[in-house]
């Protein structure tokens, strides 16, 4: 029999009410509404954990199924911040599969951060959102949601990457299956914060919930010059189904029935095709055809389409920048003793062979000037461990032949690199080089074998790239001398 049974949860500062027109629809769509359940948790405790909601989750669920209310299988459905509490959970109670769940649909989930989180512990943010709640607005939750936070790392080597070679998962085709709807959509007054390719809180590449992930080590060189590189293997499905609605921001996602659908209600029948899917044919089934419908959000950048992105919103003209799909990159540094390395610059570059035989140009050049400015739309250095930075990049620009493409040759393109300097952090100590007060290297990007092969760099996703650095002690740190 298939699977009747609904778990909702909500996102952050929000309640479980916020959930009751997805409910609704699923109650029109022949779903027992008795059996879709709406999970709250109280997000805006400062002291509350992610982690705390997420094993309270668990013992809720268990306390449902053991009554009869909740099925031996069922459905979840999140929103948000959601996300990441059912995926803690999932990570602590089945990390090896075979989690009670069959499909899990992320709408918008905070997967990766959000824009939002740093504006949340603020005090114009308590002020605002804390108002009524003795001016508490959830720190521990925002420290989980701000751009770049260890969580959000630690969760996707527990679900979908792992260091070790290790493939196994809570998701598979055949098991627990996750999805992903986000939108690019905003309303209206989240535009003023100048963020790219986001749904008014949460960012394309940060809903994707198929990360990449490399470690970077210059304490070891190929036969090239360049660093190691050891790229992280996937847990669970290759590819999740993941699609990019134009005309969805982050509060009407979760309205699958809203009028404001553009194709004949194409939100609720794709929550009711995630939903509905009950084997790994039909899982393939729906990332091809989602795969598909984000090739049409894709024509809405070229030119000749300001009509129709017009047409999303009946006020203004969006742009063709709101729709450029982008990468988002995390990077963290430390030496080769393990210690962070908290001061560091980053730049896009596209090196000939003859710099990388003889290190990075002490100049900038045209192009990396154009990436410094247009290419590179925001960059966050996480609050609670500043060696942790996170890169919003439009791919758009970057591929310009005007901008950064212009000085790449087919035989360079594939060495797409990110330049990192490293300043010394004192008189004794020195990066890469022994007495060097400004430490250099390239940490190749576009195709981590430099041939051009598999690109590492993938769109709407989040990349995490561990680098790690020589540390050089001065020869005054320890000597020995005759009595």
């Amino acid at each position: 029999m298939a699977t009747r049974h609904v778990l909702t949860v909500h996102g952050w500062s929000a309640r479980d009410t916020s959930m009751r027109k997805l409910a609704g629809f699923l109650s029109g769509q022949g779903f027992d509404v008795e059996n879709v359940w709406l999970g709250g948790y109280p997000s805006m405790a400062d002291e509350v954990h992610l982690a705390d909601s997420a094993r309270r989750l668990g013992q809720v669920i268990a306390e449902l199924q053991a009554d009869g209310r909740l099925g031996e299988r069922f459905h979840v459905v999140t929103h948000s911040t959601g996300a990441l509490v059912v995926r803690q959970w999932l990570a602590f109670a089945h990390p090896q599969g075979g989690a009670p769940v069959d499909n899990f649909l992320m709408l918008a989930p905070a997967n990766f951060g959000s824009p939002l989180a740093v504006m949340g512990r603020s005090a114009l943010g308590r002020l605002i959102k804390g108002f009524g709640n003795s001016f508490q607005t959830g720190t521990e939750f925002l420290h989980a949601l701000e751009h770049g936070s260890a969580l959000q790392e630690n969760l996707a080597l527990a679900d979908r990457l792992s260091r070790n070679g290790e493939r196994t998962s809570v998701f598979s085709e055949a098991g627990t299956r996750p999805y992903v709807i986000t939108g690019l959509d905003v309303f209206r007054p989240m535009r003023i914060l100048g963020e790219n390719a986001w749904d008014g809180t949460v960012r394309a590449a940060s809903a994707n919930i198929d990360p990449q992930g490399v470690t970077v080590d210059f304490t070891a060189k190929d036969a090239g010059g360049l660093p190691e590189r050891t790229l992280w293997t996937r847990r669970g499905p290759d590819t999740t189904p993941f699609a990019v609605l134009p005309d969805r921001h982050h509060l009407n996602i979760t309205n699958p029935s809203d009028t404001g659908d553009t194709g004949a209600g194409r939100l609720g029948r794709m929550v009711l095709q995630a939903l509905r899917t009950d084997d790994a044919a039909g899982y393939r089934q729906v990332r091809e055809d989602w795969s598909q419908l984000n090739a049409v959000t894709r024509t809405l950048v070229q030119p000749g389409a300001g009509d129709r992105r017009a047409s999303l919103d009946s006020e203004e003209d969006l742009g063709p920048d709101a729709f450029n799909e982008h990468y988002q990159l995390v990077f963290t540094v430390r030496d080769d003793t393990g210690l962070p390395v908290n001061d560091y610059f980053i730049w896009l570059t596209t090196p000939t062979q003859n710099e990388l035989a003889s290190g990075l140009g002490a100049s900038i050049s045209r192009p990396e000037e154009y990436a410094l400015r247009h290419v590179l739309k925001k960059v966050h250095v996480n609050r609670r461990d500043a060696s942790r930075r996170v890169f919003h990049v439009d791919r758009r620009e970057l591929m310009r032949h005007d901008g950064l493409k212009s000085a790449m040759t087919p035989a360079r393109l594939p060495l797409l690199a990110a330049g990192l300097s490293a300043p010394a952090p004192g008189k004794l100590i020195s990066y890469f080089d022994r007495g060097d007060a400004m430490g250099s290297g390239l940490i190749p990007l576009r195709s981590l074998s430099g041939d051009g092969g598999e690109h590492f760099l993938k769109r709407y996703c989040t990349h995490f790239i561990e680098v790690i650095v020589p540390r050089r002690p001065d020869k005054s740190v320890f000597t020995v001398r005759g009595v």
